[in-house]
């Protein structure tokens, strides 16, 4: 574990899909496995708990070892549903969310975006690189999770909007660009 505090971490692979045609994204072969392996693979050596919050293809999902969680509505509510279907799941503190496209995430992930909210007294931060902030890459209380079904019920469901309601910063990943490469668009899958 890279850090003294507890993580638990909630991958994120319940959306639709749509920029890669509705396919299951987390379920997308990338260098000759699915994306969700990378992303497990770069977050556990990271955290005590790992959770996924998945909407289909549960049992492809349970393979990889970890708790899968489905939305608590059906209507692809977005990442924050996601988020609030494996909160009561998790135990630690601190909760590192992360989507299940970004396959080459940086093990210090975890101990970077927590000593952003140790040193500063924040309630959350998230990964920004030179070029753009990683709102799914974010670090958050446990205790903040618990105002999500009320969000969830209101108009804005952006993570942006939500990280904005919380004493939250980014942390600095400076010349870690390609860390945060997402492949979430058809023609990047074969890379």
């Amino acid at each position: 574990m890279a850090t003294q505090q507890n993580i638990d971490a909630i991958i994120l692979a319940g959306g639709q899909g749509l920029r890669m045609g509705g396919q299951d994204k987390g379920l997308v072969t990338w260098q000759n496995r699915p994306l969700i392996e990378h992303v497990v693979e770069r977050i556990a050596p990271q955290v005590d708990n790992l959770h996924i919050s998945a909407n289909r293809n549960i049992p492809t999902y349970q393979k990889l070892g970890y708790p899968v969680h489905t939305d608590s509505e059906r209507d692809f509510r977005g990442p924050l549903a996601g988020i609030a279907a494996c909160a009561p799941y998790c135990e630690s503190d601190w909760i590192l969310v992360a989507p299940c496209d970004y396959p080459l995430l940086p093990s210090l992930l975890a101990s970077a975006l927590l000593e952003t909210t140790m040193n500063s007294g924040l309630e959350a931060s998230y990964a920004a690189d030179e070029h753009r902030a990683h709102y799914l890459c974010v670090l958050v209380l446990r205790t903040v999770l618990t105002d999500l079904d009320e969000r969830l019920a209101g108009e804005d469901l952006s993570v942006k909007g939500w990280l904005q309601t919380l004493r939250c910063k980014p942390t600095a990943f400076s010349g870690m660009t390609e860390a945060f490469q997402n492949i979430n668009h058809l023609e990047r899958k074969g890379q």
